[in-house]
């Protein structure tokens, strides 16, 4: 600890004196990483920063000489961008009203156009197609995203599915996450849990995950085949599971089947399912006190 200390110490005192992190790092054996942590809050004087700018636009320039030194006799060869194909109008055309009137994203307007995002990517860059900015591509993405659609009229059935499904979630239900994240062991309430998620709350079969807890001594493709021909739910749309390494069991209540995760990726539910589940515990306390 003492050694980290001086180091420390050293470090912040050469940064001081106007010293690069790769002169420092010459002179003090510890990582890079370290080095930007340990000098972040030393002030450097307008001086310095001026002469670590000019350092540094110094090596751009060699650097950019060097690799033209190179490419000039032939060692280094610029790679081949693939968009040197003739370009087909009517596909161009496509792409403007597929990313500009319908707000796909190019990956999307790869897959309907049958060809690789690069392709979409280039010909986007080469013809003057600008992309739109991260908060209107996250808006443009969610607006063709499935919704989920309550089912507005409910039988005596369907309510007592809501309760319960509602119960369930705030019982074994993710509260923090602000996704849909409902976790249990038994096929019973797994099983009870999707039918609220379907039947009553109308949700999109294309946006359900699920997600399989494990120990390293179960065969994980038997599980994933028992879960999915339970829920419904493909095997497509299961993801990476969760393999815990063994350790001794004390309480002897593994879990046969593993662990499930049922998730669904939509704040609005999270949020509606939140609001059921106040409203029925607030009757229910009506009725208890009353």
């Amino acid at each position: 600890m003492q050694k980290k200390d001086e180091a420390r110490q050293t470090v912040r005192v050469l940064r001081a004196q106007g010293l690069s992190y790769r002169d420092i790092l010459a002179r003090v054996p510890v990582s890079k990483s370290s080095i930007s942590l340990w000098c972040r809050r030393v002030e450097l004087t307008p001086a310095q920063r001026l002469a670590l700018a000019e350092r540094r636009a110094v090596a751009s320039r060699n650097g950019l000489a060097k690799i033209a030194a190179l490419r000039a006799n032939g060692v280094l060869r610029r790679r081949s961008s693939g968009l040197r194909i003739p370009v087909d109008e009517r596909e161009l055309e496509q792409i403007r009203k597929l990313y500009e009137e319908d707000q796909l994203g190019f990956r999307e307007v790869a897959i309907r156009l049958g060809v690789k995002p690069w392709r979409v990517y280039g010909l986007m860059r080469r013809h003057g197609i600008p992309r739109r900015r991260g908060t209107e591509q996250n808006h443009a993405t969610y607006k063709h995203k499935p919704k989920f659609y309550p089912k507005q009229t409910l039988t005596p059935d369907d309510e007592q599915l809501r309760i319960a499904g509602t119960m369930l979630y705030l019982a074994e239900g993710a509260k923090r996450s602000k996704v849909v994240d409902f976790t249990n062991s038994d096929p019973r309430l797994i099983t009870v849990f999707l039918a609220f998620l379907r039947r009553v709350c109308g949700i999109s079969e294309l946006r359900l995950r699920a997600h399989l807890y494990a120990y390293a001594d179960q065969d994980v493709e038997c599980l994933h085949g028992f879960w999915s021909e339970r829920t419904g739910i493909p095997r497509s749309q299961f993801i990476k599971p969760y393999v815990r390494q063994l350790t001794p069991n004390v309480s002897h209540r593994k879990m046969s089947v593993g662990l499930l995760h049922v998730r669904y990726s939509d704040i609005r539910l999270f949020q509606l399912i939140q609001r059921w589940g106040e409203e029925i515990c607030e009757s229910l306390g009506r009725y208890l006190s009353g």
